[in-house]
């Protein structure tokens, strides 16, 4: 009987910053490969290799299915990556198409790597961020807010004079950014600036961004704070008795957007932060003055991710990211015509959460709900303050609050 030679699996090599930089035993197997894959820059490494040359460039599913052909035809095919493949590389997309049997992965050195040995830095704290291909920077001021200091993957649209713009926007202006550019190459560069700085400058393609904030100048995103901490307008605010039981009744999870609409001073969505590490607020408000105050309690807070949508819904909300759950905290009125729009947006499986203080708007909002077949609860909210009187305190109510909640259906 005679046994056929099993496919040779597809090797997938990570090259690090300087040209000789290659796992140990991997130069050989690229030397007796018969296909050579890879980005033109790291095709250019090997200037004389014999073998056939497969460009990983766009559209990427063409040149990988050029892979995959190669393979099942029994050639050993070697795929050149940066750094770890498997560390915001192709080897995501390599085990999509082949599975982890068929592959065989030699990581090499990381640009994150190379960048903490440059500037010195430890890193093994620090999140790191791919912007590639992303239309919202808000994963990196997630980041930010949660630890104060990111790595970040760049690209083009995304370049490190884009995040310090960024960075000024959200009152960032006391960050620092490391800049390399071009690691491993004659022209490497790793400089330092301040978002002002960086805004003004132009940078190579190739490069990799440090946002360091410091401890001490980096506020915590909390809960339970006092409603003297936040800048209000006309005393409007979410007290804290109903703002902790709003936030409560949201049952956020960590990676969830939120919309914050009618957001006041936005404390509810600033509070919200401190269960959404790696998630987004949007706060949307009409009225000039207060987006004022939620720009300020924002830099206060350290609530980098919330998001200020200044203008009148739902015309402001065109082209935001649907999200998992809403807030409505004011803005419904006596206007019917918000809340099915919200309704809409809100993703299958998510939750909608208002306050309203008049029967009439409770009433509205129950009847819309009932009318859509969603699930609802209500509760209210009436605490009490205790303030001097006499010698001794009084308990001082505040307005009673009606808290509604609703799951939209799956």
């Amino acid at each position: 009987m005679t046994t056929l030679p099993a496919t040779p699996p597809v090797e997938v090599i990570g090259l690090g910053m300087e040209p000789a930089d290659i796992a140990a035993g991997a130069l050989g197997i690229v030397q007796r490969a018969q296909v050579l894959a890879g980005g033109a820059r790291l095709l250019e490494r090997f200037p004389k290799h014999p073998g056939r040359r497969i460009v990983l460039a766009s559209p990427l599913a063409t040149a990988l299915d050029a892979v995959v052909q190669a393979h099942a035809d029994g050639l050993s095919v070697v795929v050149l990556a940066d750094g770890d493949p498997l560390f915001y590389g192709i080897g995501k997309r390599l085990l999509e198409l082949f599975g982890p049997e068929a592959l065989r992965f030699h990581p090499g050195v990381t640009a994150v790597q190379a960048a903490a040995a440059r500037i010195g830095r430890c890193l093994q704290d620090t999140p790191v961020v791919s912007l590639h291909g992303r239309s919202d920077i808000g994963p990196l001021l997630a980041a930010l807010a949660r630890r104060g200091e990111a790595a970040v993957y760049t690209d083009l649209a995304n370049s490190p004079d884009r995040i310090a713009r960024t960075l000024l926007e959200q009152g960032l202006a006391e960050a620092r950014m490391w800049v390399l550019e071009d690691m491993g190459s004659p022209s490497e560069q790793v400089r330092l600036f301040s978002p002002a700085e960086a805004a003004r400058e132009t940078f190579s393609a190739l490069n990799l961004v440090v946002v360091v904030i410091e401890r001490e100048k980096r506020p915590l995103a909390v809960l339970g704070r006092t409603d003297n901490f936040y800048r209000k307008r006309e005393g409007l605010i979410t007290k804290w008795p109903v703002r902790a039981c709003s936030l409560a009744a949201l049952r956020l999870s960590p990676t969830d957007t939120l919309w914050d609409v009618g957001a006041g001073c936005g404390s509810v969505g600033i509070e919200a932060c401190a269960l959404l590490p790696y998630g987004r607020v949007y706060a949307v408000e009409r009225n000039h003055d207060r987006s004022e105050s939620i720009r300020e309690n924002i830099r206060r807070a350290g609530a980098w991710q919330v998001r200020l949508m200044q203008g009148e819904a739902p015309e402001v909300l065109a082209g935001l990211p649907d999200p998992e759950r809403i807030f409505v905290g004011g803005g419904l009125g006596k206007s019917s015509a918000l809340l099915p729009v919200l309704c809409k947006a809100l993703k299958p499986g998510g939750r909608l959460v208002a306050n309203v203080v008049l029967l009439s708007g409770l009433n509205r909002l129950l009847d819309t709900l009932a009318s859509l077949g969603w699930r609802r609860e209500v509760s209210t909210v009436q605490a009490s303050d205790a303030t001097p009187l006499a010698g001794d305190l009084r308990l001082r109510a505040h307005n009673p609050v009606f808290i509604i909640a609703a799951d939209k259906p799956l």
